[in-house]
């Protein structure tokens, strides 16, 4: 009964993640890359929930064969923390910081508290510096655990620093999940490490990730349905937040207007035109960068704000989006092309509001759109057959 009083909020929150992550995997986008780390982390915290209520199950059972046991599992559970911690501070940073390169020369840097505590975990075994098992099977604290721990909860706490930094960066809709990530394994880990016997640490990082689910659901929200990317709501709010915090900021943004969608639907159906939208987004988004930012602005019109300075990089991109597009005309079978307009420019201080330079972007593709009509004799983006 003791043992059952120790593990029963592993097994609480094993169940509730677990159920979690069923419905996750049948309701989430699993191509996503966030939701396949959200999946990928789940399935690892049930890893870590599983051995650590193993261990509390055998911890003081004589058989001999058992020691090995729980020294393999200790093994694993002391080498994983810092690792998931590590790799939660990774998304938080490129979340916050998609176009910065600082990350890339502090990796090494980073990586060696963990190289530092898989040695030492490793060798506990031997020398007992993290973790000991006697020989009555019975589980002991090491005299360097406290290194393991503070290097798990470094990651954890730096990654809440990271959001606080770069909270205007953030959708609101992100921002206390996030948090909550964060905080709840560090408030689990200290009660875990000042209190010897309390299993509270993956616990708490279970519930999290129930909290960061609900996350993904209201993300699903702001996305999209038809293509998604961003819906307009998630721009506007992006885009003053970004304006807010940093007035000088300077970004490239493409507004693009996909041509003769109304002729795609008046011949062939509203469900080929919604397959033409989703065509031109999937093109798109292949000639784009991971920092690019696309969002629908509304029926067949789209904004890709890129981290740029000069208009030659945004002319550059639209030049891969129209061979992108000529490929896919030339293989597709379809009696219509994709085609678009395009208008862009450099946000900076020559305008006075961000409304006045959408506007400013807008006005250069609807204008391009109409010399293209112009020489085409009003017929853009359709082939007749």
């Amino acid at each position: 009964m003791q043992v059952f009083l120790r593990i029963d909020i592993n097994l609480a929150a094993l169940v509730l993640l677990g159920v979690v992550f069923l419905i996750a995997y049948q309701s989430l986008d699993r191509q996503d890359s966030i939701n396949k780390k959200f999946l990928t982390t789940s399935l690892v915290i049930m890893l870590e929930l599983v051995f650590e209520t193993l261990t509390c199950m055998i911890n003081r059972r004589p058989e001999l064969w058992l020691i090995p046991v729980s020294e393999l599992m200790h093994i694993c559970l002391f080498i994983t923390a810092p690792l998931l911690t590590y790799s939660w501070y990774k998304f938080n940073y490129s979340w916050t910081e998609p176009d910065s390169t600082i990350f890339k020369t502090r990796k090494i840097l980073y990586f060696i508290p963990i190289v530092i505590n898989t040695v030492l975990t490793v060798l506990s075994p031997i020398y007992g510096f993290i973790f000991d098992i006697d020989s009555a099977n019975v589980y002991h604290r090491g005299s360097l655990f406290l290194v393991s721990a503070v290097i798990t909860y470094f990651y954890l706490i730096i990654s809440l620093i990271q959001i606080f930094k770069r909270k205007g960066k953030i959708i609101k809709q992100e921002w206390i999940p996030l948090i909550a990530f964060g905080i709840l394994p560090i408030i689990g880990g200290i009660l875990q490490s000042m209190f010897y016997g309390v299993l509270l640490m993956w616990s708490c990082t279970a519930f999290s990730l129930v909290i960061i689910y609900y996350f993904l659901q209201q993300r699903m929200a702001h996305l999209d349905n038809l293509t998604g990317v961003w819906t307009r709501g998630s721009f506007d709010y992006y885009i003053s937040r970004r304006i807010h915090h940093k007035a000088d900021d300077k970004f490239g943004l493409i507004y693009a207007d996909l041509d003769g969608l109304k002729q795609i639907n008046d011949q062939y159906g509203h469900s080929e035109g919604d397959k033409a939208i989703q065509t031109a987004v999937g093109l798109i988004r292949s000639v784009l960068r991971k920092t690019d930012i696309i969002a629908r602005m509304g029926g067949d019109e789209f904004a890709v704000i890129m981290e740029c300075d000069s208009k030659e990089a945004l002319e550059k991109t639209i030049e891969r989006i129209n061979v992108s597009f000529e490929a896919y005309n030339k293989t597709s079978g379809k009696r219509y092309r994709l085609e678009g307009s395009f208008g862009t420019d450099i946000f900076d201080m020559r305008y006075a509001s961000i409304e006045q330079f959408l506007n400013h972007v807008d006005n250069l593709m609807y204008s391009q759109k109409k010399n293209k009509k112009a020489d085409l004799g009003g017929s853009v983006g359709f082939d007749s057959f």
